[in-house]
């Protein structure tokens, strides 16, 4: 039997055998995710035939190392480093220098974070309606929940496609344009595709304010809150995304914009294509790969490489934590339409896990329990956060 590079190096890494030449060929596979499903089987393969009884590790030990896969040192917010790993290859990692003791620690963490595979949780709320308004240019306010599967009128003489949770706008140069502004509440999202053809998704408690014709020579919109873009190419028409004192130059090209008022940095992560960052008189390109980071107070930009897809989670369903314990909670309540307060001195530590947006906040704040560093005080939408 042909035995794969990949699975040669898990093998020699696992039992201490790994040259310092062959360790680093392994760290570099490990951060392609060509190898993920093959990671997956062989932790599987240990998983069956670790002798649970004999090998596995207290609860109390088991959850220590579950909180410093999960906890890493953050005493400074710092950019994000040139290479990130995902959070399940690094607890993978553990459970391989640790050996057959750590998988008890390492199944833990799996159940934790149900990582790739979210798994329902058994008081999982009931799926959420995308809740979401459109304010014409004259005022008038429609609840897109009254206009399922049907037309909506944008301005007077133009109707605009709403099927699902998508709301269609078709490029129509003949009309005088007024400004449209569609919002979502918080636990939603929605689609919205743009009179040019760009396709925007909206994130909970977000916004998008554009024309419904783009006749100028640019094509502009502003929003707040966090929105995904895969931009329709024209080269004789840039778009422009302009979000608080920041704007976003492109011309096709797929990224994520956080712009979140109450977060200090408005993020922009890049997946495809250029960008142009423009704050204040200070312009730099994104490459793929990268993500920018503009500081509302004096407006600097600061751009590394990171993990993107980190950042696009949200639209696949995920949350994707890695920070501290009040970024988490901003998150959380967005989503789960919540209120938290804080009493005592918090950790500092970063929290890094990963869940599916269909699991129930108890349970979420359950598992994050179990760091043994944060405890929660649920009281109806008030959840008190203490150390």
């Amino acid at each position: 039997m042909t035995v794969s590079r990949f699975r040669y190096l898990f093998d020699r890494y696992y039992t201490r055998q790994c040259t310092p030449e062959e360790q680093q060929e392994f760290m570099l596979l490990m951060e392609q995710s060509t190898h993920d499903e093959e990671l997956k089987h062989l932790l599987d393969e240990l998983l069956l035939h670790a002798d649970d009884d004999a090998g596995a590790m207290p609860d109390d030990t088991a959850a220590n190392m579950l909180q410093q896969i999960m906890e890493t040192k953050n005493s400074e917010p710092q950019p994000a480093p040139i290479r990130v790993m995902p959070v399940w290859k690094r607890a993978a990692i553990a459970a391989c220098v640790l050996g057959v003791l750590a998988l008890a620690g390492y199944k833990l963490y799996v159940k934790t974070s149900a990582v790739n595979r979210p798994v329902a949780s058994n008081h999982a709320p009931a799926r959420k309606e995308e809740h979401a308004r459109l304010v014409r240019g004259d005022g008038a306010v429609i609840d897109l929940e009254q206009h399922k599967d049907a037309e909506v009128d944008v301005q007077t003489g133009v109707s605009v496609a709403r099927k699902g949770n998508t709301l269609s706008y078709n490029s129509n140069n003949s009309i005088t344009p007024t400004i449209n502004t569609l919002y979502t509440n918080k636990g939603g999202t929605y689609q919205l595709v743009l009179p040019d053809g760009t396709k925007a998704w909206l994130n909970a408690a977000s916004s998008i304010r554009f024309p419904t014709a783009f006749t100028d020579s640019t094509r502009e919109v502003t929003i707040q809150g966090e929105v995904y873009f895969e931009i329709a190419q024209q080269a004789s028409q840039p778009f422009i995304v302009k979000a608080n004192t920041m704007k976003i130059a492109v011309l096709g090209t797929h990224f994520n914009v956080m712009a979140y008022e109450e977060e200090q940095n408005i993020c922009t992560s890049l997946l495809e294509g250029a960008v142009n960052i423009i704050s204040g008189n200070t312009v730099r390109q994104m490459k793929p790969g990268q993500q920018a980071l503009v500081n509302r107070e004096h407006n600097g930009i600061s751009i590394s490489n990171a993990d993107v897809d980190a950042a696009i989670a949200w639209k696949e369903g995920r949350f994707e934590f890695n920070g501290n314990i009040k970024s988490i909670m901003r998150e959380l309540a967005r989503w789960y339409d919540v209120q938290f307060v804080y009493e005592g001195e918090l950790t500092n530590k970063a929290f890094a896990g990963t869940f599916s947006r269909h699991d129930s906040l108890k349970d979420i704040l359950q598992q994050l329990e179990l760091t043994g560093s944060i405890h929660f005080n649920i009281n109806d939408k008030t959840i008190t956060v203490s150390p």
